[in-house]
């Protein structure tokens, strides 16, 4: 599963039931955390473009990457890795790492140099 990218289970709060409730949505795995859970990163539309971070959202247009199965633009969100359940994971759509081996490696890194960029705010 390393490298796919993933329907995921996402929750989220909806504000007109006043109640948490679920999306689903891409995302990319790229590591297990354990034996029942998976580290991924989020593949989101941004709409708001103030929203989109210049150095670590990495975006994916679907006419130059198709074989991700994405619709519309998106962003890969480097630093907004989570920890999935199994369970929550579904549908595959595509396998970054095996079709755009590249930019399975430019997403690596630019969640690499997040994860020193809080270490080194955490130091200070």
């Amino acid at each position: 599963m390393i490298g796919e990218v993933r329907n995921i289970r996402v929750p989220y709060y909806d504000k007109v039931k006043k109640a948490m409730g679920f999306k689903v949505r891409p995302a990319i795995i790229i590591a297990n955390a354990d034996a029942d859970d998976y580290v991924v990163i989020p593949v989101s539309k941004v709409s708001d473009p103030s929203k989109i971070d210049p150095v670590y959202d990495v975006p994916v247009d679907p006419a130059q990457y198709p074989m991700l199965g994405l619709t519309v633009k998106s962003y890969i969100r480097t630093h907004k890795q989570t920890v999935v359940h199994t369970t929550l994971i579904s549908k595959c759509l595509g396998d970054i790492k095996v079709n755009y081996e590249e930019l399975f490696l430019e997403v690596l890194e630019k969640r690499e140099d997040f994860s020193k960029s809080i270490t080194e705010q955490a130091i200070r």
